[in-house]
């Protein structure tokens, strides 16, 4: 018995277009109760990959470093070390994510009971450093930012997918793991984690909070209906917030880590402007840490998704029986007659890019195109074929990576939108020069990781690690996984 990894990946990630017109509410619910599936067929595949396996294999040697690959700027990676030994967890136990936070790998386990064991572990060196437990109740998973590990509690199961869930959230130290605070709340608040600050929208009432994210003190609030143009009593909630989107960025930024940390990874917003956006369409751009009111604008009502990058405000909204993307003042994007769109991300300054799959095409011949459309005009710049996908999206410094399963795991585009590289894989940018993809290419279940050069797009096999068992973490430094009852890292070799 064996268990697809891209299936599993684009059973988690695949996102209908054809939804019917309905309230943001309804859609949320939907969002809801796909992610509850996506999240049981996760463990349950998850449990598959350990219980078919025939036991763990010591990591193979990994291969020595490309001679003939040009040096780039960045760096490229070339090869990858086992840093110290994995980490084993008891027997009956499997590690089910890894996250990093600084300069420690935070490793995170559930039992069947719903406790949890984390354990925090020296990237430089593999040394355990700290380690904790819990029996309250059901631990989802954990999140980390540098400054702290978060641990996603759920107090009750959900009797419906309509009632909400009550949940805590637990912020503990990384250096030492003590418990710094916690935010009681539920599934129908709203989160923006910023670097220094964590936002909540109350979903209850639409009141806003601000917290500082070390301390956990209260540092501001904002009044439900205290937005301008704010709506009262509606069928739907009055407000949706965002961060400000600079620089890199990827759908993890979105803030569902903080809601679902099993197969969401944390990506802390830099900039220091929260979106506020009404009901009603209006705008309220505020100081993250203050919760002053720097701007107002009036936007589309009825918005369903809000995201925002380097100053412009995008909603996801209804034309007609179509998805579309606005700004503050025009319709930039509307998917077409037989085109549907999977992804909106913004791609530079006023710049927005759109992959569309072509809703006429057979099933066994996918088409997809990438479109560069200028936010300020709603004019398309340029039109490229594109790899049909579904999953993760990011962009960084003109390049387009999209990831997760399907017919093509991980694509590369450059900046004229041409895709330049496609496997199998999952994986995502390690930094400015490198991305990073893992595949399971031999049929014997384990992964080959590969680093491709953005610069001029070359290839490197840097070596194999064991199957997965939840998802894995990386940054320009280091890579760790999850590998049933070990926990590995590899550090990068240039």
């Amino acid at each position: 018995m064996t268990a697809d990894l891209d299936e599993m990946f684009t059973a988690l990630s695949r996102r209908a277009d054809a939804i019917p017109l309905a309230g943001a509410d309804q859609a949320r619910r939907r969002g809801r109760q796909r992610r509850a599936r996506s999240r049981a067929a996760l463990a349950a595949a998850a449990v598959v990959l350990v219980a078919t396996g025939t036991g763990l294999v010591v990591t193979r040697p990994h291969p020595e470093p490309e001679p003939l690959l040009p040096a780039t700027e960045p760096a490229r990676i070339r090869g990858m070390a086992p840093v110290g030994e994995p980490l084993r967890i008891a027997e009956g136990r499997m590690w089910n994510n890894t996250r990093i936070a600084g300069d420690r790998v935070i490793g995170f386990s559930a039992d069947g009971n719903g406790g949890h064991e984390t354990v925090a572990v020296d990237a430089r060196t593999g040394a355990t450093l700290w380690r904790i437990t819990g029996r309250e109740s059901f631990y989802r998973g954990v999140a980390t930012t540098p400054k702290v590990v978060i641990l996603l509690r759920e107090l009750a199961p959900q009797s419906t997918t309509d009632e909400p869930a009550g949940r805590i959230l637990e912020f503990h130290d990384p250096v030492t793991g003590a418990k710094t605070w916690e935010l009681p709340h539920t599934d129908r608040d709203q989160f923006v984690l910023h670097q220094d600050v964590l936002v909540r929208l109350v979903g209850a009432t639409t009141a806003l909070e601000g917290y500082d994210l070390v301390t956990g003190r209260k540092t501001w609030t904002a009044p439900a209906g205290s937005a301008p143009g704010g709506d009262s009593a509606a069928s739907t909630p009055s407000r949706m917030i965002s961060g400000m989107g600079a620089g890199a960025v990827s759908d993890d930024g979105r803030g569902s880590a903080l809601f679902s940390p099993d197969f969401a990874d944390a990506v802390p917003y830099t900039d220091d402007r929260l979106v506020d956006l009404s009901r009603s369409g209006q705008i309220t751009i505020r100081d993250i840490r203050t919760g002053r009111v720097r701007s107002t604008m009036p936007g589309r009502p009825d918005a369903e998704q809000l995201f925002a990058y380097e100053g412009t405000v995008y909603t996801e909204v209804r034309v007609g029986d179509r998805r579309a993307v606005a700004s503050a003042d025009r319709v930039v994007y509307r998917s077409g007659d037989t085109w549907g769109l999977d992804f909106a991300l913004p791609c530079g300054r006023d710049r927005l890019c759109a992959l569309e799959n072509d809703t006429n095409a057979p099933m066994e011949r996918p088409a997809a195109r990438m479109l560069m459309i200028d936010a300020k005009t709603g004019a398309v710049l340029r039109t490229t074929g594109a790899v049909p996908r579904y999953g993760d999206n990011a962009f960084r410094l003109g390049h387009v990576l999209t990831s997760g399963g399907g017919e093509k795991g991980t694509t590369l585009y450059d900046e004229n939108g041409e895709a330049r590289y496609s496997d199998l894989g999952v994986g995502g940018f390690v930094d400015d020069g490198n991305a990073l993809s893992m595949s399971q290419d031999a049929g014997d279940r384990r992964f080959t990781v590969r680093g491709i050069s953005t610069v001029d797009f070359r290839k490197v096999a840097l070596g194999e690690i064991p199957e997965v068992s939840g998802r894995c973490d990386w940054d320009e430094r280091i890579l760790t996984c999850p590998t049933g009852q070990e926990l590995g890292i590899w550090r990068f070799n240039r």
